[in-house]
């Protein structure tokens, strides 16, 4: 999405019109759906002119636009996870690979 959002300044600024404002869709760790209560999907913006940095809660605004999201912060926050995505992916292999066997857990 980074390269998407540069390109819009470089290759595709040709065909696009002057000033646009292009959107990116930033996926939230959870849909808690509980709205600005968690923080699990802050994701920092900076604004590109005064450097200012800002934070938006992503569940509630997944739309964002794409030249002031901090796609280095959206790739460490959506790693926070990592460990219990694999781990959760590990036990339900592991629970359908042994479904319907005598003592199944």
């Amino acid at each position: 999405m980074a390269d998407v959002g540069g390109a819009g300044h470089t290759v595709l600024a040709p065909h696009l019109k002057p000033g646009h404002r292009a959107l990116a869709s930033i996926n939230s760790p959870m849909q808690c759906m509980m709205k600005e209560i968690c923080a699990q999907c802050l994701q920092p913006h900076r604004d590109p002119q005064s450097g200012k940095i800002t934070y938006v809660f992503s569940c509630f605004n997944q739309d964002q636009a794409i030249d002031e999201v901090d796609f280095r912060g959206l790739a460490a926050r959506l790693s926070q996870n990592t460990v219990q995505e694999k781990l959760t992916a590990r036990w339900i292999g592991r629970c359908l690979r042994n479904e319907g066997s005598p003592g199944a857990a």
